[in-house]
C-alpha cells in the first residue's frame, strides 16, 4: 500500500507532499497539472520491491538504483532522466514514499467471521532516491534510502496500473511489441499490463469478486477470455466475440471484471486508473464508481485521477450511504497551476479542496446555459 510520497523539483513539481488513504484517493485537476505523473511515482515505488525481489539476489542500493533508473525512463517516456527536473531549476530533483509491505503469517478465524483486510504483518518499505543533473543537463539517479533492510519473505500483493487508453483492443502482439521496438510510442505501463493479464486462470474463485462484479457481468452480457494470447469476450450460450467489436466503453469494465477473477488484483493491491470514466455512459460510471468503493471495503487500495464530475458525485453518495458500515475513508487531491509550477491541496472532505476545477467549470456552464436562454 502506498502511505505517502514526497515530490520536490520533479516535473511540474516544485515541492509537494501527498499522504494518501487506505481505501480510494481521488486525484482531480486540468490538464498538465501532473496528476498522471503522480499516479506513475506512485506506482513506481509501490510495486519496487516485487520487481526487486522476483530475483534470488540481495536488494542492494546498486540494485535499486540501476531498477530506478531504468523505470523511470521506461514510465515517463525520456531518453535522459535530466528531463524530469522541473523546467527552469538547474538543481536536481528528488522523490520520497512510504510503501507498507507485508510479512506472510498464518491467522485463524471462525466460519462466521469477516475475512481478514491485510495479507499479513506490515513491513515498512521507505524509498528515497536524488536525480542529479550534470552542467550538461543530463540526469543520474542516486538512492539515498532503498528498504535493503526488509525482512527477506516480506512481499506486497501485485500493483496494477491501468492506463487512460483502453487496454483490451490493443492486447494482442502488445508484449512483442515492447520487446522487439526500444522507441514504441506507448510507455511501460500498458506493457505491465498487458503481462499481468496473460496470467493463467486460478483454480479457485477470488475472495474480493464482489455482488457488483456480477451486475456488471449481467450489463455487458458475458465476460472476457484468454484464449491462444488474444482476449475474446464470450456470451453465456458459448459464442465469442472479438474483443475489438465490443464498445470500448464496455472493454474497460469487462478488463475490470476480468483483473479480480483472474486474482491480478487481490486484497492488499494498490490500483492505479487514469481516467477510469472515459468512454463510459453515466450508467456505467454508476456501477464502476460501485465496485471500486466496494473494493476499497475489502481491502484493495484505490488510487485514481479523473475529470468527471458525474464520477465524484457517485463517490460522494456512495460515502453519504455507507452508514456505519466500516470502509476505510475517500482521501481527495485537488492539482493546480501556478507560474508553471503544480499547487497542491489535499483533504478528506472534498470540500475542502481548491482548487477544484470539475465544480468550477460545471457551475460555469450553467451559468452560460441560462444566460444563452434569458
Amino acid at each position: 500500500m502506498l502511505k505517502s510520497l514526497h515530490i520536490k523539483q520533479f516535473t511540474v513539481f516544485q515541492d509537494a507532499r501527498f499522504e494518501f488513504s487506505a481505501g480510494l484517493n481521488i486525484i482531480l485537476g486540468d490538464n498538465g497539472t501532473g496528476k498522471t505523473h503522480l499516479l506513475k511515482l506512485g506506482y513506481l515505488f509501490s510495486r519496487a520491491w516485487s520487481d526487486l525481489t522476483a530475483k534470488p539476489s540481495m536488494v542492494t542500493t546498486q540494485r535499486a538504483e540501476s531498477y530506478l533508473d531504468e523505470r523511470l525512463l521506461g514510465l515517463f517516456k525520456v531518453s535522459d532522466l535530466g528531463m524530469l527536473v522541473r523546467q527552469g531549476y538547474r538543481g536536481g530533483a528528488r522523490l520520497a514514499a512510504a510503501v507498507g509491505g507485508h510479512i506472510p503469517t498464518l491467522r485463524i478465524g471462525m466460519p462466521n467471521e469477516p475475512p481478514f483486510q491485510s495479507p499479513g504483518l506490515p513491513e515498512a518499505m521507505p524509498w528515497d532516491i536524488e536525480i542529479q543533473r550534470a552542467k550538461d543537463a543530463s540526469g543520474t539517479l542516486k538512492a539515498r534510502v532503498v528498504p535493503d533492510t526488509a525482512a527477506r519473505n516480506a512481499f506486497l500483493p501485485q500493483q496494477v496500473f491501468v492506463p487512460s487508453k483502453e487496454m483490451v483492443s490493443l492486447f494482442k502482439g502488445l508484449i512483442g511489441l515492447f520487446d522487439k521496438y526500444r522507441e514504441f510510442p506507448l510507455d511501460e505501463t500498458y506493457r505491465d499490463l498487458a503481462v499481468a493479464m496473460s496470467t493463467l486462470e486460478p483454480r479457485e474463485v477470488s475472495s474480493i469478486f464482489p455482488d457488483v462484479m456480477q451486475r456488471i457481468q449481467k450489463l455487458l452480457g458475458g465476460d472476457l477470455k484468454l484464449d491462444n494470447g488474444d482476449l475474446a469476450f464470450e456470451r453465456p450460450d458459448g459464442s465469442r466475440l472479438e474483443s475489438q467489436l465490443l464498445a470500448e466503453g464496455h472493454r474497460k469494465l469487462a478488463m475490470l471484471i476480468y483483473l479480480l477473477r483472474y486474482g491480478v488484483i487481490e486484497r492488499g493491491s494498490t490500483l492505479f486508473w487514469d481516467e477510469p470514466e472515459a468512454n463510459l455512459n453515466p450508467a456505467a460510471i454508476k456501477l464502476l464508481a460501485q465496485a471500486l468503493f466496494v473494493l476499497t471495503g475489502l481491502g484493495v487500495q484505490v488510487i485514481l485521477a479523473t475529470h468527471s464530475l458525474f464520477l465524484l458525485r457517485e463517490f460522494e453518495i456512495l460515502k453519504m450511504n455507507s452508514g456505519e458500515i466500516s470502509h476505510p475513508g475517500i482521501r481527495y487531491f485537488g492539482l493546480g497551476l501556478q507560474r508553471t509550477q503544480a499547487v497542491v491541496s489535499q483533504a478528506d472532505d472534498i470540500a475542502a479542496i481548491d482548487p477544484l476545477v470539475l465544480l468550477d467549470e460545471n457551475l460555469l456552464q450553467s451559468d452560460r446555459y441560462l444566460e444563452a436562454g434569458a
